[in-house]
């Protein structure tokens, strides 16, 4: 096992040809998943969270050579793979080119790929702040494994895959980087205290649950043939379901956290209608707004 993760994490020949290839291939993969797959499935959750990206780049960033090297490798591997998963799906969505408008989360991800890959590489120093650095993702996958245990509606045990790995692959992450004591304990504890930190303030958050179909009457929507979600944000702490009452008739399920704004798509065989929804304290209701 220690050879294994000597390989993976400071073994790995990186060229730019590879890294291209690496690139293409996780950018098909993951529009495939949100083609074939269903929404709040794990193999699904690659395709509208970014958990799962921790991995293939922090795998860049310990096998570069330099601070510029990982900087530039990582925000390449993004600038190529995050356009050509809207890019597959173009053909085959009903959206066409309009799902691009989704790409400006992923390139705003993709800027700060940059100077986050070239402070990451520091982690390769193995000294106290390399445990520092780490500390970063670490907290992010274990604050996300949390949501996804604990968020009120996510129908668990749809993301357990996605919950295993969140905390599976911190361990990974410290022992699998860094070989002294010191930055393995820095990034353990100031993970484990994010995580005691979050439930005790997350855990009073209430939660709510409601069934409504009002907005679509209010917005004059009309749906032609089965609506479906095609776009969702709610990092694990809220769901919308769809529930069929009888031939063209639907109402909506939705989930989520007080104090949290969640936003999604419905789309039909024609067109798209974006929206968002929270729950107002003042008014004790959730409210649906068109986007």
């Amino acid at each position: 096992m220690k050879k294994f993760l000597d390989k993976i994490f400071g073994g790995l020949n990186i060229t730019w040809p590879r890294l291209i290839a690496f690139a293409v291939v996780m950018g098909v993969y993951t529009a495939l998943m949100a083609m074939l797959v269903p929404d709040g499935n794990s193999f699904h959750d690659i395709a509208v969270t970014p958990e799962w990206w921790v991995l293939p780049a922090i795998l860049i960033i310990v096998n570069s050579k330099k601070p510029l090297d990982a900087a530039l490798k990582t925000f390449v591997f993004f600038l190529i793979s995050q356009p050509l998963v809207y890019l597959v799906q173009v053909p085959f969505n009903e959206m066409g080119w309009g799902l691009f408008g989704y790409y400006k989360y992923w390139f705003i991800v993709t800027l700060f790929t940059f100077p986050a890959g070239f402070v990451g590489w520091y982690m390769k120093k193995d000294k106290w702040y390399s445990g520092l650095i780490l500390s970063v993702m670490t907290v992010f996958l274990a604050l996300t494994g949390y949501f996804y245990v604990t968020g009120f509606s996510t129908n668990f045990p749809n993301h357990l895959i996605s919950t295993i790995y969140c905390f599976g692959i911190i361990p990974v992450f410290i022992f699998g980087i860094f070989k002294n004591k010191q930055p393995r304990i820095i990034a353990a504890v100031i993970t484990i205290v994010a995580v005691i930190i979050t439930f005790f303030v997350a855990g009073t958050a209430k939660p709510f649950e409601t069934y409504m179909n009002s907005f679509i009457e209010e917005n004059d929507i009309t749906f032609v043939g089965e609506p479906y979600i095609s776009f969702y944000t709610g990092d694990g702490q809220g769901n919308i379901e769809i529930i069929t009452i009888e031939e063209g008739v639907y109402n909506f399920k939705l989930n989520g956290l007080k104090g949290k704004n969640y936003s999604f798509t419905v789309s039909d065989d024609e067109n798209s209608y974006s929206f968002r929804y929270y729950y107002d304290s003042d008014q004790d209701t959730v409210i649906v707004e068109k986007e």
